[in-house]
Formats: C-alpha cells, structure tokens, sequence
C-alpha cells in the first residue's frame, strides 16, 4: 500500500499523466504502467481484492494491465487478435488467447471481472464486443470499458486534429497531404466511437447495469459525461463501469 500512496493525486497526477502521455510513441510503457497500476487500486477500491478473482483483459497488447492484475494476485486470461501488439515489450503475455473480442472462447459467465481498455475504437464491431462483456461475467460480475472517443482531443490518434473534420472527410484529407498514417489507419486499426451512442448500447444490454461514467483521467468530473455535445469533445477518454445483473442472462 505505500507505492499507492506515494502515487500523485489530484492536478500533480494529470501533470504526470500528460508527461508520460506525450512520450507514450516513443516510450508506451511508463504510461500504461501508471494506468495499470491506478486501475489495480481503483477496481480493488470498488469490487474487493482481485486475489483468486479472474479477469479478462480484452485487447491486451504486450501485457501491461495483465502483469498489475497478476501481480495483485488475479487469474487474468489476456486476449488479443494482433500478434504484432502482443510483441510490443518483448514475449507475449503468459496465456494469452488469440481471439476477436467480440467472439471470445469462453464460457458463458465464466468470469469474475472484464477490463476493456483503449479496444473499443479500434474494432469494428462495439456492439459485439460489449455482448461478449455481458455474456462471459458472472451475475455480479464487474466490467470496466474505457476508449478514446472520436471527437476528443486525440481521437484521430495519430490524424489528429484532422479527425475534427468528422470519419469521413478528415482520414481521407490526412492521408492525401501526408500518406498513412504510422498506426491504426481509419477502417483497418481505428473507427469512430462516440459516448452518447456507446452509453444507448450499453444500456440497451438487459444483463448489464451501468454504475458510473466518467472521464478516465479526470474522473471527479464525470458530470461532462452526462452533457451531450460537450462529453463528446471534452472526455478525451471515456469509461462505462458496469455490473452483471443479478438475474441476468446467461
């Protein structure tokens, strides 16, 4: 618990947070450590130790919430369908499921806990990924679903700010004055994702229950998350916390 403590909080954290972010390109691992290491505390603050608990991590890539998960003691099955990202740190996670996340190999309710982090603009398919979520908890079982929405600051990832022009016309004046971009090129690795018709799937799920909303890097304003218009320009990264319904489905 000391290492939690001597994290920084408040505006001392978003500093540090944007430091490692505008080095994430040429050095990921810094900041997704700081994420996954917030994460761990953040779900065990919440839902209990994660201790014997087990726990998907959906679009995994090398492994970094998985080695915090594990760390804190969790049976954590990672799966990813890009073996490129699998490889970004080295060796693949231990265990790691080559799957589409929104086609698991797994069991219905099956699992404890589902932590969805940045996958949602970079499949095609949101509906079925966020069915897969539903379909593999246990009744009571947590889901944490965090991406990068198209409108915020860094939705064109590396097109912006030209993602501001929209899907369609910004990607394709992008790669007309400066070629494909260097990752997740629009309709290949990246698609626009947008809060209000997310949290309208979400809630139309019948065995999930939405408990919170929030902008992942400054969550104490989650009030920006029920505002239409602003949410979309001004979360930068949206998390949908969820709960498996009890007598839910499955």
């Amino acid at each position: 618990m000391a290492a939690a403590t001597e994290r920084p909080q408040g505006i001392a954290r978003v500093r540090t947070l944007w430091r490692l972010w505008r080095a994430e390109k040429t050095d990921p691992a810094p900041f997704y450590r700081m994420l996954a290491a917030e994460a761990v505390e953040d779900l065990e603050r919440r839902y209990g130790a994660l201790a014997g608990k087990t726990v998907v991590d959906l679009g995994c890539g090398p492994g970094l919430y998985t080695d915090a998960f594990r760390a804190a003691g969790a049976h954590v099955i990672p799966v990813d369908n890009d073996p490129a990202e699998l490889e970004l740190a080295g060796d693949p996670p231990d265990g790691v499921l080559i799957a589409d996340a929104g086609d698991l190999p797994l069991e219905d309710a099956s699992v404890d806990g589902a932590f969805c982090s940045n996958l949602l603009e970079h499949t095609p398919n949101t509906p079925a990924v966020i069915a897969e979520i539903e379909r593999i908890l246990k009744p009571g079982g947590w889901g944490y679903i965090s991406w990068t929405n198209w409108y915020s600051p860094w939705g064109g990832h590396d097109m912006t700010p030209y993602h501001y022009l929209g899907p369609r016309l910004g990607p394709r004046l992008y790669v007309r004055r400066h070629g494909q971009p260097r990752k997740n090129p629009y309709g290949a690795g990246l698609w626009p994702v947008h809060v209000g018709p997310t949290l309208r799937l979400v809630r139309s799920r019948p065995g999930l229950e939405i408990e919170r909303v929030e902008p992942r890097y400054w969550p104490r304003l989650a009030f920006i998350t029920r505002i239409p218009l602003v949410r979309e320009l001004l979360t930068w990264n949206c998390v949908i916390r969820v709960r498996k319904r009890l007598g839910g489905q499955y």
